[in-house]
């Protein structure tokens, strides 16, 4: 049953598929995963036999939404609604930013003003919606004593 949830307590191997740029689209990269992250299963809000996978975050049009250069997206493969944040295709190049829909169209806008909406030429192909962001601190400086 695809509504139920994982056992508590099991763990879930996600493939990492490389990076996606929150900025400016670019060219998509190919489909074997660089690694895998294994994360428990009850910390993500998907169904069981849900098919998710991650990606490393280059760039910073989405600081406005709180994901920075350098985190890790969870992503499940599935239809995106209004406001989902969303890894997409757009006129061939690959992005991360928030889905929206006006007068029926879809279209993407970054969460940092220093970026333009992104509305599709010819296409706009939704790869996978975010459902966890991961963040490794960066190296803190130890206070002496």
């Amino acid at each position: 049953l695809l509504t139920s949830r994982p056992p508590a307590g099991s763990l879930l191997r996600i493939p990492v598929f490389g990076t996606i740029p929150a900025g400016f689209p670019r060219g998509g990269g190919g489909q074997e995963a660089d690694s895998f992250i294994s994360i428990a299963a009850d910390t993500l809000h998907v169904p069981s036999g849900a098919h998710t996978f991650a990606l490393r975050v280059r760039r910073d049009s989405m600081t406005g939404a709180g994901i920075l250069d350098g985190d890790s997206i969870i992503l499940e493969f599935r239809d995106p609604h209004h406001g989902d944040i969303v890894a997409a295709l757009i006129d061939g190049e690959t992005t991360l930013k928030r889905y929206l829909v006006r007068r029926g169209l879809p279209y993407l806008r970054a969460e940092n003003p220093r970026y333009p909406d992104l509305i599709p030429a010819r296409e706009l192909v939704v790869q996978g919606v975010m459902v966890a962001l991961l963040r490794v601190p960066h190296a803190v400086p130890r206070l002496r004593p």
